[in-house]
């Protein structure tokens, strides 16, 4: 298998370096925009907050990775977005499917071995991380999610049926 940079297949820049505490927070309505922290949960969402007048959000579709707390924890951002500190925001350099983020999600959370919270952090090395050429990502990550879907709802249908 060809590894590569993953600065080779995502243009990758550090988030807008926010404080939570000095925004404001809202409920998850149409012009509220996702605040994505270091957290490992829940994709990285930590709160819902305004648009602000002088930044624009991040767009949705882009993956964002934890530099420092969850080390390295990778998310498919389904909505526009404000990160925290320590987040970097990769957009890929060729047009990729969902199913194609989600696997390099899972390849750069697979290099979480290598960090630690009060050690070595992400911010200098993440941009040269070797992750599969995307010549390399296995077949089975086409249309993954929706044949995913599909059974989750055949089973579903085939248990209340029982």
């Amino acid at each position: 298998m060809k590894l590569v940079a993953l600065s080779s297949i995502f243009g990758i820049e550090h988030g807008n370096k926010f404080d939570l505490n000095k925004m404001s927070e809202c409920g998850p309505g149409d012009r509220a925009v996702a605040f994505i922290g270091r957290s490992g949960e829940r994709n990285g969402l930590v709160a819902f907050v305004e648009q602000l007048d002088n930044a624009k959000p991040y767009e949705s579709g882009l993956i964002t990775v934890a530099l420092g707390g969850s080390a390295l924890s990778s998310f498919v951002q389904p909505r526009p977005f404000y990160t925290a500190q320590n987040i970097d925001v990769l957009k890929p350099r060729s047009e990729m499917s969902l199913d194609v983020k989600l696997y390099y999600g899972l390849c750069i959370e697979a290099n979480r071995f290598r960090y630690s919270t009060f050690g070595r952090e992400a911010n200098i090395t993440l941009s040269k991380l070797l992750v599969p050429a995307l010549e390399c990502v296995p077949a089975w990550t086409n249309k993954a999610v929706e044949t995913a879907v599909q059974e989750f709802c055949n089973d579903l249908q085939a248990s209340v049926g029982a």
